[in-house]
């Protein structure tokens, strides 16, 4: 007996201590998906893409929420995307975490609550930055989804929208102040002295929000908030070995993106809510070889600006089929010569750059513009409306009317980009004169609510090209989206 009792204190003393666990919670999601588009091409004369796919998808995500001491809690997320029995990879190293059946890190978040200061939690780790309506920082946004085993098939679908990152939030109730920092877009070589290290490989974010609650009756919300990103380190293309760069920098004042912007909803009426926000940027843009020999980059100063206007609006009448519509418009600022810098050819840029970049939005996720074309040189006009017919039935319908802030020319061509990884590139298209009308798009959606746990969905959509394209490229797109998801 005394040999047993040292050996279990042994064991207990060998053992490693574990947090003590106050609750655990477990959650997640499988979302299954058919889709099928057609024409995402517009007819395009040369090969950019496939005429159509039809594909099955499955998401599934795994949450694991624990609380841990008082005020300490953690959340870890884990995630596959794939499409059905598509499980082979290619390549080795980096490559494969395109293979869809590798599981990914989508979350691992420490939460402190109270630290150091009663108003202050600090969220520590993977997580995910959403303020407002996603136009400037919602998520990791479509534009992240190029690292998702979706990133050859529908990227916009992805659910893999975290960063590595710090969130320090200060409640001053009714002033919500949130600070933070996150790692975008590294990669191991883009970490100094590991190797191969370009202007851009990796960028650090940063910055603040600061949400108010008024006390009016119209519970109206105020938010201010600043981002920036800096990209790189300034070198051109060059090797980083133990004698430094292989080749001087260019004449590159480095890429920096600075945002400041202004957000306010509001309650004119208890059926009637009108959201507004204005942003810019600020800072420098890399945009090109300096001259023939391609040297170095010149830096243009950045001055951008997007807006966005909303309402949505609950009728009062037919209440009992819950009957709204809603408008919307959003202005993203583009820029006549887009792809020329001050000294180039053929076209002199001016020194300032005024095209939208999209940053972190996650707006438009699963149109058919959205997958054609960034959220630059946009003006989007929408309008639609939604209805319950029956118990646990949502339909709506949406139209959405774009064009180009400045004009589609040859100094200034169009891009549209293709969901197809396997034939995934960008097309210059553009009129015969300058044009505006980039086209329209009408969306229609079914949503069924099986159970409280259980919704089956179907998307429907249409997207007309405008007169910026030739006729070669005018064929009518359009893609149907079906799935079930149930949530636990």
């Amino acid at each position: 007996m005394k040999k047993l009792l040292v050996a279990a204190l042994f064991v207990v003393l060998a053992s490693p201590a574990f947090a003590a666990i106050q609750n655990v919670k477990v959650s997640g999601d499988i979302t299954t998906s058919w889709v099928d588009d057609s024409n995402f091409d517009l007819g395009a004369p040369a090969a950019i893409g496939d005429k159509s796919q039809n594909v099955f998808l499955t998401q599934t995500r795994l949450r694991v929420d624990a609380d841990l001491s008082d005020n300490v809690s953690t959340e870890v997320g884990l995630i596959n995307e794939r499409a059905w029995n598509a499980e082979n990879c290619t390549g080795s190293g980096p490559t494969n975490d395109n293979c869809d059946t590798n599981v990914q890190l989508y979350l691992a978040t420490l939460t402190l609550k109270q630290f150091l200061y009663s108003p202050l939690t600090l969220e520590i780790g993977r997580q995910t930055f959403n303020f407002g309506n996603g136009l400037v920082m919602g998520g990791a946004g479509p534009a992240n989804a190029a690292a998702a085993n979706l990133a050859g098939i529908y990227s916009d679908l992805t659910e893999r929208t975290a960063y590595d990152g710090v969130t320090a939030t200060l409640d001053y109730k009714p002033l919500t102040i949130s600070l933070i920092y996150f790692k975008n877009g590294q990669t191991l070589n883009s970490i100094e002295g590991l190797g191969h290290q370009e202007s851009g490989d990796s960028s650090d974010v940063f910055g603040y929000n600061a949400n108010y609650q008024l006390s009016d009756p119209w519970s109206t919300v105020v938010e201010q908030y600043m981002f920036a990103e800096v990209n790189g380190t300034g070198f051109d293309n060059t090797a980083v070995g133990a004698a430094g760069p292989s080749a001087a920098p260019g004449n590159n004042k480095g890429d920096t993106l600075y945002v400041p912007g202004l957000r306010a909803s509001t309650n004119p009426t208890k059926s009637l809510n009108v959201q507004g926000e204005v942003a810019w940027q600020l800072g420098n843009i890399e945009v090109g070889p300096s001259d023939t020999g391609g040297a170095g980059y010149e830096g243009e100063h950045r001055s951008a600006m997007a807006a966005q206007l909303l309402a949505t609006y609950t009728l009062p009448v037919f209440e009992k089929y819950k009957p709204s519509v809603n408008v919307g418009y959003t202005y993203a600022s583009g820029d006549k010569n887009s792809g020329e810098d001050y000294e180039g050819s053929p076209v002199k840029s001016s020194r300032t750059y005024t095209a939208w970049n999209e940053f972190n939005t996650v707006q438009g996720a699963g149109t058919i513009y959205r997958s054609l074309f960034d959220l630059s040189n946009e003006n989007i006009l929408s309008a639609g409306a939604s209805v319950a017919p029956l118990e646990d039935v949502t339909a709506g319908v949406t139209w959405s009317g774009l064009w180009a802030a400045s004009p589609i020319s040859a100094q200034n061509p169009l891009g549209i980009i293709q969901p197809d990884g396997a034939n995934n590139g960008i097309i210059s298209v553009y009129g015969p004169k300058d044009a505006y009308w980039l086209g329209n798009e009408t969306d229609v959606s079914l949503t069924y609510n099986y159970t409280e746990d259980v919704t089956f969905g179907l998307n429907l959509g249409w997207f007309v090209p405008g007169d910026v394209f030739p006729t070669s490229n005018k064929e009518t797109a359009s893609q149907a989206i079906a799935n079930v998801a149930v949530t636990f």
